[in-house]
């Protein structure tokens, strides 16, 4: 049996071709998934703050693989969506204690680390998965 994959969406697309238990699946995307949330914390830069539960390089998390989806997330890393994708300069009035007072926010650079580190490690990302899935069907 020939298997070959060329990319992700070739991996997602074909793996429902080939006849796979769900925990041999699973085991391959949480093994891509270790992957790639070791490459998001290379990436993730210092935070500026203390060094506390909320820091970014702490948060990066694996939330394991179920039914073939995997999440690598930022945990408690609120603030990472921001750090992602930037954010531009405003203010706006809100209430705080029943006072209306005016908040503001500076300019924040975007610095897509995650989406740096996916595209640094895609390809590894599928020989892993093959590599799984190989082992998996004995082939």
């Amino acid at each position: 049996m020939e298997l070959q994959f060329d990319g992700l969406n070739e991996i997602m697309r074909r793996l429902g071709d080939v006849a796979i238990e769900d925990e041999d699946e699973n085991r391959a995307l949480n093994k891509a998934a270790k992957v790639l949330q070791k490459k998001v914390i290379e990436e993730a830069p210092e935070d500026d703050g203390p060094q506390d539960e909320y820091s970014l390089k702490k948060n990066i998390k694996v939330k394991r693989a179920k039914d073939g989806v995997v999440h690598v997330h930022t945990d408690k890393a609120y603030h990472a969506h921001i750090v992602e994708g930037g954010r531009s300069a405003g203010s706006k009035y809100a209430l705080k204690n029943g006072k209306r007072q005016l908040v503001t926010w500076g300019f924040q650079q975007a610095n897509p680390f995650f989406t740096r580190a996916f595209r640094n490690v895609e390809t590894e990302l599928v020989s892993t998965i093959e590599n799984e899935i190989r082992k998996a069907l004995r082939i």
